[in-house]
């Protein structure tokens, strides 16, 4: 009976606490309804060293906690330097401005590319499997679970092949393109993720035993689409004078594609005959060259199809007395950016109609510089110094923006896109009356 009382005045005291608690959540948070989200930046990675000469991600700052790719323990520590130099992928959290990743080799060939984290599918025109190529694809898992990734490969043949590649956790897998397409020339990769934290980076590298025939990244492009702008290409001076330009183009439907090219430029924009109405089949890469006779120093190209197609432009000849190459990819909409360069110089290029980009920097000497860039059709900036970090802020939503890097060490080019977009996860708040309803 003693027993029975006391497991009685448990109930009862327990009672009264809930009871005392549900009034206090009445009281202080009445309307306290609904869920709460929470936005944060994932943490994106940054290639590994891929040629023979160095590869530095230049990160937000020193503070910025970082991991290499394998660790033996999955814990981000400071970088300790905002030009990190790694040889393995670096593991780099979630910020909400943009690294990028500069790798300069030996035989003075220089390659960019943003540090990311990948979306679920990718798309990588550029490339070759023939035997002058060591283009690879790397695939790094920073995750800590296994990944698996199909490569569907697109060639001349009009039947794409797939591939599908397991990677472990916390573990990076480098696939050469001649083992995915040997001897086919002209390649576009599909990259799709079935499962895992994945990012993946395409370099092209062409070399015939000794001599070099430059590097680069090719950035990954948007899903196929029927408007394509590619809005940054440079025109590379050769022996004689003259840019050697080409353009590689897909459509990965059934139905074939007929496409218009325009170029854009200061000196102004005209469809050059050579991509002018011209007839695509479906799934086969085709290459098609031009020669555009321009005094400007950069162009953009936009490519208006009947079918989602996918493009890029490479940029190829002798650079500062070297052979060298950029691939120049397709950008999606300019939104607010900002990206650190580490103290470069690159030409900035933009496209749109009647258009205004708000533009801050940072100086070496970090004194913070602004200026509002005006343009129609096209508008060009060159910094007069190297500068730290920039961000951009259009006017319009149809603007289209990209990066020339020149310098001694070699040509390379990047779309302006965020490494990362910001994330939220809904969060329900305590509601009381959902409880007094339970």
């Amino acid at each position: 009976m003693f027993r029975r009382n006391i497991i009685d005045l448990k109930v009862v005291a327990s009672f009264i606490i809930f009871s005392l608690t549900l009034a206090t959540v009445v009281l202080l948070q009445p309307n306290d309804t609904g869920i709460s989200k929470i936005r944060n930046y994932p943490a994106t990675v940054c290639p590994q060293k891929l040629s023979d000469g160095t590869s530095t991600s230049v990160l937000p700052s020193r503070d910025i906690l970082v991991r290499e790719i394998p660790s033996k323990k999955n814990l981000l520590k400071p970088a300790k330097s905002a030009l990190y130099l790694s040889l393995n992928p670096l593991l780099v959290d979630g910020y909400n401005s943009t690294s990028i990743n500069v790798t300069r080799s030996q035989s003075r060939s220089l390659a960019t590319v943003t540090c990311a984290i990948s979306n679920s599918e990718q798309w990588f025109v550029g490339g070759s499997g023939t035997v002058s190529s060591r283009a690879s694809l790397v695939v790094t898992n920073s995750g800590l679970s296994l990944s698996v990734v199909d490569l569907v490969i697109y060639s001349a043949n009009p039947a794409p092949s797939l591939v599908t590649k397991k990677i472990r956790a916390n573990s990076s897998k480098r696939i050469y393109l001649d083992t995915l397409a040997p001897g086919e020339s002209s390649i576009v990769v599909r990259v799709v993720t079935k499962s895992g934290r994945v990012t993946t980076f395409l370099y092209d590298q062409r070399e015939r035993g000794l001599q070099k025939f430059g590097a680069d990244f090719v950035s990954p492009s948007n899903s196929p689409e029927k408007t394509v702008v590619i809005p940054a290409i440079s025109s590379v001076p050769l022996v004689r004078g003259r840019s050697n330009q080409m353009l590689r183009v897909l459509t990965p439907g059934k139905v074939g594609a007929n496409i218009r090219a325009q170029i854009v430029s200061n000196d102004g924009s005209f469809a050059p005959i050579a991509l002018d109405n011209i007839t695509l089949e479906s799934n086969v890469v085709a290459d098609i060259a031009f020669k555009p006779i321009l005094k400007s120093r950069n162009f953009s190209l936009v490519i208006k199809s009947d079918q989602p197609i996918v493009a890029a432009v490479k940029s190829s000849g002798v650079f500062e007395g070297v052979n060298e190459f950029t691939w120049s990819t397709a950008a999606s909409q300019l939104e607010d950016l900002a990206m650190h360069l580490g103290g470069l110089q690159p030409d900035f290029v933009f496209t749109g109609k009647k258009f205004e980009v708000r533009i801050s920097w940072m100086l070496k000497n970090r004194k913070i510089l602004s200026k509002t860039l005006i343009g129609d059709d096209l508008a060009t900036w060159r910094p007069k110094n190297g500068i730290l970090w920039v961000s951009f802020l259009p006017s319009e939503p149809d603007i289209f923006g990209g990066i020339i890097f020149k310098e001694q060490a070699g040509l390379s080019s990047l779309p302006l896109v965020a490494g990362a977009q910001l994330e939220s996860a809904a969060v329900p708040n305590l509601d009381a009356r959902v409880i007094a309803r339970e």
